[in-house]
């Protein structure tokens, strides 16, 4: 793959990146199983009896699993056997075309029950009426979803006081702030941990310099460089998406506009020096064959891309099935920063407000949360057909090609019950399962804005901002002319109202919640 063959358009560089938001000032904690994290009503001891036989039907991005098929006819006869008579139905849907296909289901009339949706989002399905509220229903099927979730992720999927989904709980603490790297190559050249940006330069010069046929930097937003140039939690939208932010340091907790900050123009201007280092492809429209990122950084043709907190658990098999010498490494910039929590949750398992089955869409749910033999099943499929164990950890070794079954378990992940490759060192698994221990709640966390006042000014904001940021992202852009345009059109989309009502909101919820 040679570096001018790669490109990335802008709406990959938004699907690398997901959304930020927020609650409160005390530190944040995990509920044991004897100290529920959400209040439990006694009806929630209500036999499974109550519920209907229902054919559940599940619609997620991506390409269906291999041995989907097998792998869903044991997890109904499970189902069947703890006494809930439930079938699955899956759809699948393009990465990019899946927010849409959400987003329009009630126009197209297609019903689905459970769907993953995101914290950026969920303000707005909500004021679309696209979701069901599920308090009832967790009250009385729920149980296990009500004990075992932390409070703060309940809260992250509350709107308007009703619960509109269920958060995965996993480490949650700036857990897009990351970037992956080769570490066999870091060390190789004798560069240094990396804990800040000067690092990342030297590491990526080393590429440039030693390694002709490796593309040095991919397939990133730069979202990372945020620990860099400045933390702040997003409030309607995705990362740079957002037009609009607070800067949990600030003591006014001011909502000011992304555009018109110091970290937007630096992050920008770092990845403007890496593309005209050659470190980095040029930001310009898809006008060929895009190739596959993931594929070619598994190959060792990429040493460095996007990257979240889980990332390193969830890539590890197939990047050592592809390069067995090769070594990765999950950067996280100045660790001797506060890491904030900015919101409880990040994907989210939904259940649309066309679906006939919102009480066995929780049952069901609630089963697969409910033990490590359940969530083991619906996440790995069949022990030693699908996966092995090594111990605790999971192994691929002998295990055909069409038989590993690799899900989204990123949209329900439970870190009670998560297993790590055996490629993963317990010292490192040990550090992601206590990630949010130390991290500092934000002013913002829990803070869940109610976009419908603003949904027209957002849906012109989105369409400028869409068509701007593919622009500055390309170092040949005249940054100037394109900033005083894009500024003009932001202001003329009603940027000033958005920020004047969201801080109205936040200002609002904060005096209530200190």
């Amino acid at each position: 793959m040679k570096k001018s063959t790669l490109f990335l358009s802008l709406a990959i560089l938004a699907a690398a990146a997901l959304a930020f938001a927020a609650f409160r000032t005390s530190l944040p904690h995990r509920e044991t199983a004897s100290s529920p994290a959400w209040p439990i009503p006694a009806s929630s001891l209500t036999a499974s009896s109550e519920l209907q036989p229902a054919e559940l039907k599940l619609l997620f991005p991506g390409e269906p699993p291999r041995d989907l098929a097998e792998v869903t006819r044991a997890v109904e006869a499970k189902l069947a056997a703890d006494g809930l008579p439930f079938k699955l139905s899956f759809t699948f849907v393009d990465f990019g075309q899946y927010g849409n296909k959400e987003w329009l289901l009630d126009a197209t009339g297609e019903t689905y029950d459970i769907g993953l949706t995101s914290f950026s989002d969920l303000a707005g399905l909500v004021a679309k009426k696209a979701l069901a509220p599920l308090d009832e229903a967790l009250s009385r099927f729920g149980r296990e979803i009500l004990r075992n979730s932390p409070t703060y992720a309940m809260q992250g999927v509350t709107v308007g006081g009703k619960i509109y989904g269920i958060p995965r709980v996993m480490p949650i603490a700036e857990f897009q702030s990351f970037v992956q790297i080769r570490s066999d190559l870091r060390v190789k050249y004798g560069i240094p941990e990396i804990r800040k940006a000067a690092d990342m330069d030297a590491y990526l010069q080393a590429i440039s310099e030693h390694e002709p046929g490796i593309v040095p930097y991919f397939y990133d937003s730069g979202r990372f460089l945020l620990r860099e140039y400045g933390d702040v939690a997003f409030l309607a939208g995705n990362y740079l998406n957002s037009p609009v932010y607070i800067d949990p340091s600030d003591p006014l907790l001011r909502v000011r506009i992304t555009y018109d900050s110091d970290f937007f123009r630096n992050i920008m201007g770092k990845l403007h020096e890496w593309q005209k280092k050659g470190y980095t492809p040029t930001f310009v429209a898809a006008t060929e064959e895009m190739p596959d990122p993931e594929k070619a950084f598994y190959e060792g043709k990429i040493a460095a891309t996007w990257s979240v907190v889980m990332k390193q658990t969830e890539r590890i098999d197939a990047f050592k099935a592809a390069s067995p010498e090769g070594e990765l490494e999950n950067v996280y910039l100045h660790p001797e920063k506060p890491k904030y929590l900015f919101t409880g949750a990040d994907n989210i398992l939904s259940v649309f407000s066309t679906s006939r089955h919102v009480n066995e869409a929780v049952a069901f749910l609630n089963w697969v949360r409910s033990s490590q033999e359940n969530y083991d099943l619906f996440t790995y499929g069949i022990r030693d057909v699908n996966y092995k164990l090594e111990g605790d950890a999971l192994s691929y070794d002998g295990i055909p090609a069409d038989k590993r079954y690799v899900p989204i378990s990123w949209a329900w992940d439970d870190i009670r019950f998560a297993r790590f490759s055996r490629y993963i060192s317990p010292e490192y698994a040990a550090e992601l399962r206590n990630w949010d221990l130390e991290a500092v709640s934000s002013p913002t966390l829990g803070f869940v804005p109610d976009l419908s006042p603003i949904k027209s000014e957002m849906a012109q904001l989105n369409v400028v901002i869409s068509e701007y940021l593919s622009k500055l992202y390309d170092y040949r852009t005249d940054w100037d002319g394109t900033m005083r345009q894009f500024r003009e059109k932001l202001k003329d989309a009603g940027i000033d109202h958005v920020a004047a009502e969201l801080q109205e909101q936040f200002d609002a919820f904060h005096s209530a919640n200190r």
